[in-house]
């Protein structure tokens, strides 16, 4: 369960019928959008790999949206949602999707969304790396932003990163020809991390970071500015 002390709170929430259509994609999707243990087991022994049933609404997300001529962004690990609020609202003509495993934080930014009328922007309700890899058509997103995720910071965790080589890699088959990663963390060492990946990679070159306004803070940053912590950026085009 998501460590949030309102979770019944938000699902409730969210269930509200006096509330615009929901837009979490949730109908039709595979069991790899919420895998459980036997599920992730098989993924990394590359057995039985899961496939839609009944159609995968990610997929007629991305239709959609080339049907509308529309660019797709992801926030990969949403959390509370507050950037793709805000980006959703700064560029209409743009598709949203943000991605994130803790369902109580989809439930509560969702409502967020739906009260404001924000048609552009969707949420995944999925573990990050199994989306990317399994739910993502290929060359078909504009930009991807991972933003402050979890720093791991023991030696022994470390390898539970998100932003690691693989992950890139996936990453870069979900780009299309001059899309850009975007990422920003408050970890000195996990910073230098993502440089040092970055910089053995020569399928993408360096690009200026993303510069986010004020609204574009997400919730974990308004909190580390608020310690004193220095926030660094970067970001990449993939050639």
């Amino acid at each position: 369960m998501p460590r949030d002390h309102h979770v019944r709170r938000a699902l409730a929430l969210q269930r509200d019928p006096s509330l615009p259509p929901s837009l979490e994609l949730t109908e039709g999707l595979c069991a790899i959008a919420r895998p459980d243990g036997a599920m992730k087991e098989r993924i990394e022994r590359r057995a039985d790999p899961p496939s839609c049933r009944g159609g995968c609404a990610v997929r007629r997300f991305f239709e959609r949206a080339a049907a509308e001529g529309a660019d797709v962004e992801l926030d990969v690990g949403a959390g509370y949602g507050r950037f793709a609020r805000a980006h959703a609202a700064a560029h209409p003509g743009l598709r949203v999707l943000a991605i994130e495993q803790e369902s109580a934080r989809v439930a509560r930014s969702d409502v967020i969304s739906r009260r404001a009328g924000q048609g552009n922007l969707a949420y995944l309700v999925a573990e990050a790396r199994y989306a990317l890899e399994f739910c993502i058509p290929p060359e078909s997103v504009a930009a991807a932003f991972l933003l402050f995720p979890d720093p791991w910071p023991k030696d022994r965790h470390a390898r539970n990163r998100l932003f690691r080589a693989p992950v890139v890699t996936l990453l870069h088959r979900l780009l299309r020809r001059g899309g850009v990663l975007h990422a920003a963390t408050d970890d000195e060492a996990y910073f230098a991390q993502m440089l040092e990946v970055m910089r053995g990679d020569a399928r993408f070159e360096p690009a200026p970071p993303y510069e986010r306004g004020e609204d574009e803070r997400t919730d974990f940053e308004i909190k580390f500015l608020g310690q004193g912590r220095t926030v660094r950026a970067a970001s990449w085009r993939k050639r």
